[in-house]
């Protein structure tokens, strides 16, 4: 008999039920169900209505009713039978197929170690094993090539397990022998698509038993909904149905209502984020994978790196995760040791101990040359010793993993596995505490962990691999179901409708290319193929399926709402509605030739809902669902009180005004700035020229101490930063070491070749020591650099001796340190300033002199060196001498050095030297002019941090090569907010003062 889904199906079987039960209440009853889903529907449909009696009374109840499906009840009779040998779970047929490709690989040779490889072959396996013995002939024979090798493969394959191993075939073929067992009447409720051994298992049932089939009528007309609505896209789409829920449950039950999606991707995990959002409690099959719960997410990808290289970015994407210890029990502080490995330069493979090893080292010098109990020694200290448990925790890690790939048995590598899930993860009691779904992540991976034990019985290969391949093929597999079939709103694909009884059903992504999609491609079982037997379904038995469970949903429920979206913002595409839909929208548009592409023309007589666009739907509609909806439309009438809104549109709204205010840098009264004009605490002059620079990047920076590091996975080459530091390195310590011997040239003498030689072998020393802390990047890259740094170093000397030859100069000192506190430093030099109040201040100068030289009569040169370009001191020459507050060491470094090597009476001259890009001197003359206008630099600096304004002064050109400013472009896309806060704040009269230095023309740095 044949019957409609629905309601409909239900009443047929409560009477089928009541008829065989009319002489006996208690008498056994076998209802096999489509899937368990339809089943508990209709064991509570039956509970809840009884079954009917003489005379037309109902009686409470199911006693004796055996609810189960197809494959559960031959496994129930045949399982037993098959006794010894195992159930052949997905791990089992993996590894008897990569065993397989070992032994013959055949076509499949080039592939046979990709993991999609050994998933497609055993998806191909579980079809093939549904043909029987002459259809199997039939593809080895008239196949194309890959099906005959798959076809070889496969007997090869059920051949190794048959022995020990049984499926789902081996069940059914032996409950379809023992079938005779079978007294008990048998309903066959709804049957869905049955394969060939499972028509033949009913078969044989009904040759013992009464065997009543209630099957879904497939010849009645196409069913239609009884509403449609639309959306801008699939994520609009799921909001409005969200407020469907809403609305319908004031008046319907949570368990009547079902949500049914087309399509996993997006609408699965979105209707479960948007109904828990809401409030409403959900359940149905799983959306997200074990896989990407933290816990199984971490030891797959701690398991995948490898004993070889282990990279350091993939090492902290993995220890990040999840709650991971040291071998000691402690937790691991993976914030602190990825920062740690970054400043080491690490990337992966040695670097791990060469150049850990080497940061300890520094390390410990600084902190050795520190004083005692000293913050700064502390932290070195503290750095010492963070380096010195991460190089333990990755050799211990590197054995581990080196053990795990020396395994070549399943028992061993299971042992391993679950040894190392402990000893990172923790033991029972510690993944107590973790949330319930990571606790169940740990209990699957303990349970497939040790159920690959088994494999060792297969005669697979066993490997790390294998093991990494398999455990993420089952992690990816385990979807874990949300909640209880009853308890709340049923969240499903459209293929669970068979079976619902339900008040409210609304189906979602109805357009065309969604559902039904597009014909799945099978390289190994082509349609050619599938068409040539009759046991492998093709593409037109997909839609039928497809088509028969959307109809099945249709009648789930006497309202039933068929959703689609207008288009896909993610592909930025236009949709029409399926095909499917087209009778519904017919129907309710009473039009019986409506084309698909003219449906927003039609009238559907008040049954059609549309949502024009997110936003417009978010502050119109009447059935606000979220809380952030609800939030949303009374902000908008002006109700919300709300802190934190309230807080947002204060900052907006300072943000967008002329002012500079407390949300764009402006700190006037907050205690606590520094006030470098107490005379009291040297600074560096370069502190002060990056408060010209970028106000606001001081504040992050200084303040703040918040400072990027560089990825090193991420640095190509070395920056000119770094060779910088390594040309002045070179030159101080050749300068150092000849002046100590009494070796440094006389005036105008050029240095002599051993000097050269020095030279040389120091800037080898130094490039060596760049190298181990990871800062040169490629090393092809590197190689060219370094011999472009050695050849840079000679003519420095050889313009060195020309330019002391014509001032009859000689060198004296380097790197001439003042105000630093160290025993043979200098003392601070001291500049007089005007606080903003009026009253006088001091502010006290510290720093390094790059090269000191004395010309014929006593005259001091001082040399600030520089190895980028000399585009950035132009205004010198045009007559800005401190190039708008940015470039303020070089009148320092002449004042110092005047009393430092001087007798502070002695004529002074000062210069840039540019050695490396566009080389030539760049001369400062130090007058009391500039002294004036350097002190009156100062003043407003200093003033201006001390009355707290940070505001944000992106650079003028966009970024190319690199980021130039990360505290005004964090997201390095753009400076655009940036620069129109800054143009639009700048005329502020607080920043007046500051403006007529650092800008006096206006504009970004």
């Amino acid at each position: 008999m044949s019957v409609a889904n629905g309601a409909p199906a239900l009443s047929r079987l409560r009477e089928e039920i009541s008829r065989i039960k009319a002489h006996d209440a208690m008498a056994s009853v076998v209802l096999i169900a489509p899937n368990q889903l339809a089943g508990t529907v209709a064991r509570r449909h039956l509970a809840r209505h009884g079954r009917e009696q003489r005379g037309g009374d109902r009686v409470p109840g199911i006693a004796g009713l055996d609810v189960t499906t197809i494959d559960r009840f031959a496994e129930r009779l045949a399982a037993s039978l098959l006794t010894p040998r195992r159930p052949a779970t997905g791990p089992v047929l993996a590894t008897a197929w990569r065993a397989a490709l070992a032994d013959e690989p055949g076509l499949f040779g080039e592939v046979a170690d990709h993991t999609a490889t050994i998933e497609a072959l055993v998806a191909a396996h579980r079809e093939l094993r549904d043909l029987d013995e002459h259809e199997l002939n039939a593809l080895a024979a008239d196949g194309p090539a890959v099906t005959r090798d798959l076809v070889r493969l496969h007997l090869a394959v059920a051949a190794r397990l048959a022995p020990d191993w049984y499926d789902t075939r081996d069940l059914l073929d032996t409950a379809t022998a023992g079938a005779s067992v079978v007294t008990d009447p048998v309903v066959l409720y709804l049957p869905q698509d049955l394969s060939n051994p499972q028509q033949r298992f009913i078969a044989a049932l009904a040759e013992g038993t009464d065997v009543v089939a209630i099957e879904p009528d497939t010849d009645t007309p196409s069913a239609t909904a009884t509403r449609v609505a639309n959306a801008s896209d699939s994520d609009d789409e799921i909001r409005s149905a969200v407020r469907e829920v809403v609305a319908a449950l004031r008046t319907t039950p949570a368990e009547r209502i079902a949500v049914l999606y087309t399509a996993r991707e997006p609408y699965a995990r979105l209707l479960h984020e948007q109904l828990t959002a809401a409030g409403i409690r959900v359940n149905g099959p799983g959306v997200r994978p074990v896989v990407d719960r933290a816990i199984a997410r971490t030891l797959t990808e701690i398991l995948a790196l490898g004993p070889a290289d282990m990279p350091r970015a993939d090492l902290f994407r993995a220890l990040a995760g999840a709650p991971v210890r040291a071998p000691d029990g402690d937790r691991v502080p993976v914030a602190r040791w990825e920062r740690l490995s970054r400043e080491a330069g690490i990337i992966g493979g040695d670097d791990w101990s060469t150049r850990l090893e080497y940061f300890i080292e520094s390390a410990r010098q600084r902190a050795a040359g520190q004083e005692a109990g000293s913050t700064r020694a502390e932290f070195a200290t503290r750095q010492a010793d963070d380096a010195t448990a991460l190089r333990a925790f990755v050799g211990h890690l590197h054995g581990e993993l080196a053990r795990g790939a020396a395994e070549e048995t399943w028992a061993g590598l299971s042992e391993w596995a679950l040894d190392l899930l402990r000893t990172l993860l923790g033991a029972d009691e510690d993944l107590l505490r973790l949330p319930p779904e990571e606790q169940h992540a740990a209990a699957a991976c303990t349970r497939i962990l040790r159920g690959l034990a088994v494999l060792d019985d297969v005669d697979g290969p066993a490997s790390l691999e294998a093991l990494i391949e398999t455990l993420h093929l089952e992690l990816e597999h385990a979807r874990p179901r949300v909640g209880s079939i009853g308890d709340g709103v049923l969240v499903a694909p459209v293929s669970a409708a068979v079976g619902l009884d339900l008040d409210l059903a609304v189906v979602v992504g109805l357009s065309e290319g969604l559902y039904p999609g597009r014909p799945r491609l099978d390289a190994l079982l082509p349609e050619s193929v599938r068409t040539a037997v009759d046991s492998l379904r093709t593409a037109r038995d997909e839609l039928k399926t497809r088509h028969r469970h959307l109809l099945a949903a249709f009648v789930a429920a006497p309202d039933v709402v068929a959703s689609f979206p207008r288009g896909d913002l993610r592909s930025s595409g236009h949709r029409l509605p399926s095909r499917w839909l087209l009778d519904t929208l017919r129907e309710l548009a009473d039009s019986s030739d409506l084309a698909a592409t003219a449906w927003e023309n039609a009238d559907y007589r008040g049954r059609m809902a549309q949502s024009a666009s997110f936003a417009g739907e978010l502050l119109r509609t009447p059935r606000p669902a979220t809380g952030s909806e609800w939030r949303t439309q009374a902000a908008r009438a002006g109700f919300l009180h709300d802190d934190v809104a309230t807080a947002a549109q204060t900052l907006l709204r300072a943000r967008r005004s002329p002012n500079l205010t407390r949300f764009d840098g402006n700190l006037t009264g907050v205690p606590g700035l520094p006030d470098h004009a107490d005379g009291e605490h040297p600074i560096a002059p370069t502190t002060l020229e990056n408060y010209a620079g970028c106000p606001h990047a001081y504040f992050v920076e200084r303040l703040l101490q918040v400072r990027p590091i560089d990825l090193p996975e991420e640095i190509v080459t070395i920056t000119a930063l770094e060779i910088g530091n390594i040309i002045h390195q070179v030159l101080d310590q050749l300068i150092t070491e000849h002046l100590g011997a009494g070796l440094l040239p006389g005036p105008g003498e050029p240095w002599p070749q051993a000097a050269r030689d020095r030279l040389t072998a120091i800037g080898q020393e130094l490039c060596q020591s760049a190298e181990q802390r990871g800062l040169t990047g490629h090393p092809r890259l590197w190689e060219n650099e370094r011999t472009r740094i050695a050849a840079d170093l000679l003519a420095l000397l050889d313009a060195d001796d020309a330019w002391r030859a014509e001032r009859v100069a000689h060198p004296v000192a380097s790197e001439v340190a003042f105000g630093t506190g160290a025993d043979d430093a200098a003392p601070a030099v001291e500049v007089p300033v005007t606080r903003p109040d009026g009253t006088p201040g001091r502010v006290l100068l510290r720093g390094s002199v790059d090269m000191v030289s004395r010309a014929a009569g006593g005259t001091v040169l001082v040399t600030d060196l520089k190895t980028g370009r000399r585009d950035a001191f132009k205004p010198i020459e045009a007559g800005d001498p401190l190039v708008a507050g940015t470039k303020l060491q070089l009148p320092v470094y002449a004042l110092a050095a005047r009393d430092a090597v001087g007798d502070g009476t002695a004529g002074v001259e000062a210069g840039y030297w540019f050695v490396r890009k566009d080389p030539g001197r760049i001369e400062l003359p130090l007058t009391p002019d500039l002294e004036q206008r350097y002190a009156a630099a100062l003043s407003v600096l200093v003033g201006s941090i001390a009355t707290g304004l940070f505001p944000q002064r992106p650079p003028e050109k966009d970024d190319y090569a690199y980021t130039q400013c990360w505290y005004c472009n964090p997201d390095a896309v753009g400076y655009g907010p940036a620069r129109g806060r800054w143009e639009a704040k700048q005329h502020d009269p607080a920043l007046t003062d500051l403006m007529s230095l650092i800008a006096p023309d206006g504009g970004a740095a």
